[in-house]
């Protein structure tokens, strides 16, 4: 498949293209983007992902950068925060991550549309796209109501590499037929590579060079932690956060929150005592004690749906046709509506229940069963009514013609 042309879309936002992967991060704060901004340490952050994720899988299908980057995510102090999009084209096709107000529009020769929307899922979209759109595929910050589409015509601009501002960027494969254009229509000056291939804002046009010293190479900076950087300030923690070791002073957790005993690891993130590594910063976990501390229970991972969607786990959920109505919404869980067109789907057909470290899932009465098959088995177990089943990492639950998988950081680490 030939390399395809990247145009970038004018903006304030920051468009990236890093090892062939286009990015888009949203700068919702209205400053000129820095490898210091939130917005320049998330790119930083995004393109350490896809380099680990390229030593990790090769050839590259998306796959390996979809799972790093939502174990990077579910670590965030505020995920929400965080929003961005990220194109990766393979041999065969073209895989589609979103977070957040991000969107992405993927048009094929005969007028097909497809439009993916990061706000309307649960979680992230994990798109994979065989064969890759014959048109282009385009990916923008959400602004507003404000329509999205690829432009009529096909630009001669194309971004090599680097990072730029900008509102968005196309993937073109081929050209685009004449047809009313909602696009928001820019003109981007050619980019030529950065000395070292990677984000450095002070090559990008437009942006004023606000250092008195150079800059840092980007490998450098990379180099100092393993897993890739993010976002984070530990040290800027107050000893009072809930976080800490049991013998500091504790603030009773907020709405929401769950207390459980488990391990710290060198950086204190409170850690599933299973584990041998840290499910945020990855070191190894032998380097304590192995004394049990109370802390806030993080997210114990996500499920996944057979529409690319995700559902974070974050707290008790109830799937079903119409769960809002049911008893286990009234008692705090979060209805989960699926549809499908099975029919086989009940109004409240299973609960998920977060006991201590471990996923469950219980079938509450359904007509048709909630069915369970366990990472290395072949065979689908029916669910006992009431009766809760710990779920594995890689496990899949069938509701009515609808599949759902979980997956943890405790089956990656």
């Amino acid at each position: 498949m030939p390399d395809p042309q990247v145009e970038v879309l004018a903006g304030t936002h920051l468009v990236a293209r890093s090892d062939g992967v286009l990015i888009v991060v949203a700068n919702r704060d209205d400053v000129v983007p820095t490898p210091e901004s939130a917005v320049g340490s998330t790119l930083l952050a995004i393109q350490g992902l896809i380099a680990d994720a390229a030593r990790q899988e090769q050839p590259r299908s998306g796959r390996t950068f979809a799972r790093l980057a939502t174990t990077w995510l579910m670590g965030q102090d505020d995920e929400s925060a965080v929003e961005f999009g990220v194109v990766t084209p393979s041999d065969t096709g073209i895989a589609v991550f979103l977070h957040g107000a991000v969107t992405a529009v993927l048009m094929s020769g005969d007028q097909h549309r497809e439009v993916l929307r990061g706000r309307d899922a649960g979680f992230t979209v994990d798109r994979v796209v065989i064969p890759a759109p014959d048109i282009g595929a385009g990916i923008f910050v959400d602004e507003g109501d404000q329509s999205v589409d690829l432009p009529r015509a096909r630009g001669v601009c194309t971004l090599a590499a680097g990072a730029v501002p900008g509102s968005g960027a196309v993937l073109w494969y081929g050209e685009p037929a004449a047809r009313p254009s909602r696009a928001r229509m820019a003109a981007t000056p050619d980019v030529a590579p950065p000395p070292d291939d990677e984000f450095d804002m002070t090559l990008a046009p437009g942006v004023p060079e606000t250092r008195q010293t150079p800059p840092v190479p980007v490998r450098d900076r990379l180099r100092k932690t393993d897993p890739p950087p993010a976002p984070r300030r530990e040290a800027e923690t107050p000893l009072s956060d809930p976080r800490r070791a049991r013998t500091a002073p504790r603030n009773p957790p907020t709405a929401g929150e769950v207390i459980v005993a488990g391990y710290r690891c060198a950086r204190r993130h409170h850690n599933d005592p299973r584990v041998s590594f840290c499910t945020v910063c990855g070191i190894r976990m032998d380097q304590l004690t192995c004394v049990l501390t109370d802390g806030v229970r993080p997210p114990l991972g996500l499920l996944m749906l057979d529409d690319a969607t995700s559902i974070i786990l974050d707290g008790d959920c109830v799937l079903g046709r119409e769960p809002e109505p049911s008893d286990a919404a009234r008692r705090g869980a979060k209805p989960v509506r699926l549809d499908d067109i099975s029919g086989g789907m009940s109004r409240t057909h299973a609960e998920i229940r977060l006991v201590d470290w471990d996923v469950t899932v219980v079938d509450c009465a359904s007509a048709n069963g909630t069915h369970i098959r366990q990472p290395g088995y072949q065979e689908w177990q029916r669910a006992i009514p009431g009766h809760p089943i710990v779920l594995q990492p890689g496990a899949q639950i069938q509701l009515g013609g609808r599949t759902l998988t979980f997956d943890s950081q405790r089956g990656q680490l």
